[in-house]
């Protein structure tokens, strides 16, 4: 089902224009591109990777409980945390840079798809399942999404409750085991940015560079969102399981994802107290920035406008689907052609 591109009309720009609450870049004198650089990375960046530490401690923490107390409540705290914690690594997935990359968490805390046959072949054989044994696991096995399939896959779900269960004892200690692997990574990520200070002059002093980086994540993240819809027509299509086309299929927080990529971008455009890319374009042509502005409230209330699982949605609600696809092209088509050009100016 291919979404076609709608034009939005300019009652509907000023609808929206009115609606956003995105802090304005009105003009005065263009701020210095190392300071707006620099308060990225102090005012963004920094926040990405404690927002992943403090909601990967706290996925561990309720695993932590449920291994000692399994119990359907402590399992729905646990499934709550993963959620939260999946969120917060897929909105700082948009700065994909620094760090993030040299602490190979995204490669391996994050990895998706996961091979469902590989962890049964964890849980049925009799090895002690301990930090050595995950960390010995290829990363289709490991991370976030492995953890996703443990806590809520129906039979393994059902197992991980059932106090003095042999399966659910192994699905226990593997579930826990893999958010302590997850945890490890967002601590590197925090060892590697420290305060942030270091990593923001160096982020800073690269300019143009880093402003071009930027500009390609935005555009990258944007077309791996346009992917998530394409996989799910695509395996509608070639009548595949959706289970491997959907990121987020176990837990069906597949929108949530999108919402969450779509919301570590919009951060990065617009920046903190001390501006974002948004204000370095706005020095060049307001009304360039104020269309990107638009464009990513267009985009995010066309994807909250589909509440449910996107591969739901493709089923149930074709016309919201297709909405999300426009809207999400549209943003993406203005920052690879206006915004580049207002920066290029």
């Amino acid at each position: 089902m291919g979404a076609q591109r709608s034009l939005i009309t300019r009652r509907r720009l000023l609808e929206l224009g009115a609606l956003i609450a995105l802090p304005a870049a009105v003009g005065c004198g263009k701020r210095d591109q190392a300071s707006v650089l620099s308060g990225l990375v102090n005012e963004v960046v920094l926040g990405m990777a404690r927002d992943v530490r403090a909601e990967s401690r706290s996925l561990h923490a309720t695993l932590r409980a449920l291994s000692a107390d399994p119990a359907q409540q402590q399992q729905r705290a646990a499934q709550a945390a993963f959620k939260r914690a999946t969120v917060a690594w897929k909105r700082a997935y948009a700065f994909r840079t620094g760090p993030f990359i040299e602490s190979e968490a995204f490669q391996r805390a994050v990895f998706w798809p996961t091979r469902a046959t590989l962890i049964d072949a964890v849980l049925a054989d009799r090895a002690a399942i301990d930090a050595r044994r995950v960390q010995e696991q290829g990363v289709d096995a490991r991370g976030l999404y492995a953890l996703e399939y443990l806590l809520f896959d129906e039979s393994n779900a059902r197992a991980m409750s059932l106090p003095g269960d042999t399966h659910g004892e192994r699905v226990r200690a593997y579930a826990f085991e893999l958010s302590n692997n997850v945890l490890g990574y967002a601590d590197r990520i925090q060892r590697l940015l420290g305060d942030g200070r270091s990593y923001a002059q160096s982020f800073s002093s690269a300019g143009k560079q880093s402003v071009d980086t930027l500009v390609s994540q935005a555009l990258d993240t944007l077309t791996v969102v346009l992917g998530k819809f394409a996989r799910i027509e695509r395996a509608r299509s070639e009548h595949l399981p959706l289970s491997f086309a959907v990121e987020g299929y176990y837990s069906a927080c597949s929108l949530e994802i999108a919402l969450a990529m779509l919301e570590g971008t919009k951060r990065l455009y617009l920046g903190g107290g001390s501006g974002g890319l948004s204000e370095l374009v706005a020095f060049a042509s307001k009304s360039i920035d104020d269309h990107v502005r638009i464009a990513f409230g267009e985009a995010e209330q066309q994807l909250r406008a589909v509440g449910m699982p996107i591969e739901m949605a493709f089923d149930t609600q074709p016309a919201r689907f297709g909405s999300a696809v426009a809207a999400v092209t549209d943003l993406r088509h203005a920052i690879d052609v206006e915004m580049v050009s207002a920066l290029a100016s």
